[in-house]
């Protein structure tokens, strides 16, 4: 019957990250919900209402594909810990967390909810919601313990006590909570985007060159590009980015591109069709310094763009996860990557006719079903919900010294009001 072919009435509740559709976390849990719908589910979506014009086109996407959105107000609607700095004060946060628990539970028991899936190691509303109502919860896991995220590691031993099943994404990070939570099997799962194959336009640009798509960021590490470009010392081949910037390390891009002089490099901003404005006499080139996956690869790939990327964890599995396809250069090696964007683009037509040839099966490799395989068998399962301890980590939620850290911030707003 396959892996969705009983329990079709099961009612499933996502906790989501931001409300936007501005990060591959949010759009791959999106595809996910739109499909469980149409295989005949009811799913339901909890999201940070924070009132911002962005979420109008958040809640009619959900509506549109069948899925209940239920926004729900927040101080904060990560851990204290988590990026986003600290909004309010620490008892405002502590108490919105109680009130997002309380709504997320009134919503299970309305609902009658059978499994609660919370989508980034973020949050942990549904986790602790979930166990107050004896509720399965599956957690899946976009983010390295490391950098900007590494505030989870913490948290581990309560994501462990508080799933039923944990997923992560496939390859690198699979192994790094694996090793970090050894007593239990970490599953898989690769974010999936509905790849648009974009059809050049009839005013292309037919001159070879190279792209790179995405927001230009330091973890993006475009400037690598930028310096490879400048050692290749050819005025024949365009340097092209796609996507929007952040200030600062645009204006470092653009002061390098100034001291040497660079030519035929163009920032072109944002797009909505960039594979179709680019042309097919392009490469692409993605130098970031870390992933977690590498969606923008796999959009390279499956749009028969030959293909070079940094070995960073996150590239390291997408290629590995898709065949191996597209070329691999040591991060930080500059001559490494001259050498290799030369030598493609000397051998571009060989080089353009493999990767065509490559995208039909890559299609039929990247489907839901394929990238979900594991979560969507595990929905399905008959596992029994196991026991929480909620009273060992209630301190985690509410924080150790509540009280008093509200009587030390109630008294730090009289003393505000006192000065003023």
């Amino acid at each position: 019957m396959g892996i969705l072919g009983v329990a079709m009435t099961k009612t499933i509740l996502f906790i989501s990250p931001t409300g936007t559709m501005d990060n591959g976390a949010e759009i791959s849990i999106f595809n996910l919900m739109k499909f469980l719908v149409s295989k005949g589910f009811q799913v339901l979506n909890v999201f940070p209402d924070y009132r911002v014009p962005v979420q109008k086109n958040y809640l009619e996407q959900m509506k549109k594909a069948g899925i209940q959105a239920i926004g729900i107000p927040a101080v904060k609607w990560w851990w204290e810990e988590a990026p986003g700095g600290l909004p309010g004060t620490h008892y405002q946060r502590v108490k919105s967390y109680e009130d997002n628990i309380k709504r997320i539970r009134e919503i299970l028991n309305q609902n009658k909810v059978d499994l609660v899936i919370s989508n980034t190691a973020n949050v942990f509303q549904g986790a602790w919601a979930a166990a107050e109502e004896n509720i399965r919860h599956f957690w899946l896991i976009h983010e390295f313990p490391e950098g900007e995220f590494g505030y989870y590691r913490e948290k581990l031993n309560f994501i462990n006590e508080f799933s039923d099943e944990i997923f992560a994404v496939t390859g690198a990070l699979t192994k790094n909570l694996q090793s970090l939570l050894h007593d239990r099997t970490i599953y898989s799962f690769a974010p999936f985007s509905e790849i648009r194959i974009d059809k050049f336009s009839s005013n292309e640009d037919t001159s070879k060159g190279i792209i790179c798509i995405g927001r230009l960021t330091e973890r993006k590490n475009q400037l690598e590009l930028i310096k490879a470009y400048r050692k290749i010392n050819s005025e024949t081949f365009k340097l092209i980015f796609i996507g929007d910037w952040d200030i600062e390390y645009k204006e470092k891009c653009d002061q390098y591109i100034s001291k040497y002089n660079l030519q035929n490099i163009e920032f072109r901003g944002h797009s909505s069709t960039p594979w179709a404005e680019v042309g097919q006499n392009k490469i692409a080139v993605f130098p970031s310094k870390m992933e977690t996956f590498g969606l923008v690869y796999i959009e390279s790939i499956l749009n028969g763009i030959p293909t070079i990327l940094s070995n960073n964890l996150g590239h390291l599995s997408s290629y590995h996860w898709m065949g191996e396809v597209g070329h691999l250069y040591d991060l930080g090696d500059l001559d490494n990557l001259s050498n290799m964007i030369q030598h493609i683009l000397n051998n571009f037509e060989n080089e353009h006719r493999d990767s065509l040839a490559k995208v039909s099966l890559l299609k039929d490799r990247y489907t839901l079903e394929n990238t979900y395989d594991q979560v969507l068998e595990m929905i399905n399962s008959k596992s029994i919900v196991k026991d929480k301890n909620l009273v060992e980590y209630s301190n985690m939620i509410k924080g150790k010294d509540t009280f008093k850290l509200f009587f030390r911030d109630f008294v730090k707003s009289l003393l505000t009001l006192k000065k003023i």
